[in-house]
């Protein structure tokens, strides 16, 4: 089906976003789940004479993809969204090195973005490395957050309060760190599935080997871990002193590309924490229960978006994962096999998050469009 073909008679779900500040980023699927098209209904990949009416019943553009073979008429639902809630645990390097001008950068950044209107609502939770006691490798130590996670602004205080006057720790245990807080953050994640769970890590050197293991990749495989286990990310930023390369190597375990690198200019500190908040929050929405009690048939879902929430609804083809994405526009499911959220491709996040009166759609009935 050809970019421009419409799609009639589909029941549906309208989800209206008002995007206030920016809104949710993904998960990974795990090697073990079915591709799409796999579950108990079969998906066509050839043009079909079924697919989803928008609000009204107005036509709804397929913006790529090919069409599913519709099988039945749809009645249409409505139901407002709910944004996925993002929940956020600082890893922060307080070893001696970060000490002066480093460490006041590093603390007004955490001031700024703990205080910020545009992180209202985000659960906020803080670890600093290495820990305050003499047994510096031990994981535990850094499950168990200094500050435990909680809704801001009014997690800010306690939050703001617990940050050293300066970085006097000695040591950079990084991995027993990264252990220890992906740890919390992949329980946290366990005990609320609905939200978005995700690790920052900020340092300024390589690890030191009083906690072995030094080298990148065991902690790269951390990272890794936490993102195949049940989704949560790493990001990291670089600070000077820092090894990028190695830091690019554990942000790309954790799901997120790159590190973000301020080696040059902590004062940048700030403005890195906004574009994580914009990119952890951008693009993952909750799936609604289907309309009349209905059981959800994941082959039998689609997503549109209406830019500016006017004119005719796009309705994005569905990826198998994230690789699946391949830059073009289109929406993936955070698990094939027992779906919780609908996750937006690159190409169709980064709209979608600056358009402040974007109108989503979440569609039930009919084949999804597949990419």
């Amino acid at each position: 089906m050809s970019r421009s073909a419409k799609i009639h008679r589909h029941v549906f779900v309208s989800l209206t976003v008002a995007w206030i500040a920016a809104a949710w980023v993904g998960c990974a699927k795990s090697a073990t789940e079915n591709p799409p098209g796999t579950n108990n209904a079969s998906t066509s990949s050839s043009s079909g004479n079924g697919g989803a009416g928008g609000a009204g019943g107005g036509d709804i553009e397929v913006d790529g993809g090919s069409g599913g073979e519709d099988a039945g008429v749809c009645v249409t639902t409505s139901a407002e969204a709910h944004r996925i809630p993002l929940d956020i645990i600082f890893l922060i390097d307080r070893s001696g090195s970060m000490s002066g001008m480093k460490w006041n950068g590093t603390k007004a950044a955490l001031t700024t973005f703990f205080n910020d209107a545009a992180s209202a609502g985000i659960g906020a939770g803080m670890e600093y490395f290495p820990a305050q006691n003499p047994d510096i490798c031990n994981p535990i130590d850094y499950a168990n957050l200094d500050v435990p996670i909680g809704t801001l602004p009014d997690n800010a205080f306690a939050l703001t309060n617990s940050i050293p006057y300066d970085a006097l720790g000695w040591g950079t245990p990084t991995f027993s760190a990264m252990k220890g807080a992906l740890m919390a953050a992949t329980a946290y994640q366990d005990a609320h599935p609905t939200h978005k769970v995700i690790v920052v890590l900020a340092t300024d050197g390589n690890p030191s080997p009083e906690c072995p293991p030094q080298a990148i990749d065991p902690i790269a495989e951390l990272a890794t871990s936490a993102l195949d286990y049940n989704g949560v990310r790493t990001y990291v930023i670089g600070v000077a002193g820092s090894t990028i390369a190695n830091l690019d190597k554990i942000a790309a375990a954790g799901g997120t590309t790159a590190a973000y690198d301020i080696t040059k200019d902590i004062n940048q500190f700030a403005a890195k924490m906004a574009e994580i908040r914009t990119e952890a929050l951008g693009c993952d929405f909750a799936i609604p229960p289907p309309p009349n009690g209905q059981e959800l048939d994941p082959n039998r879902v689609n997503f549109t978006y209406t830019p500016k929430g006017v004119g005719t609804p796009k309705i994005l083809p569905r990826a198998e994962d994230l690789a699946d994405c391949n830059d073009l526009p289109g929406w993936y499911y955070d698990s094939n096999t027992s779906p919780t959220k609908i996750l937006l491709c690159p190409a169709s996040c980064a709209p979608v998050q600056v358009d402040n009166a974007a109108k989503v759609s979440v569609l039930f009935g009919c084949n999804s469009v597949i990419n």
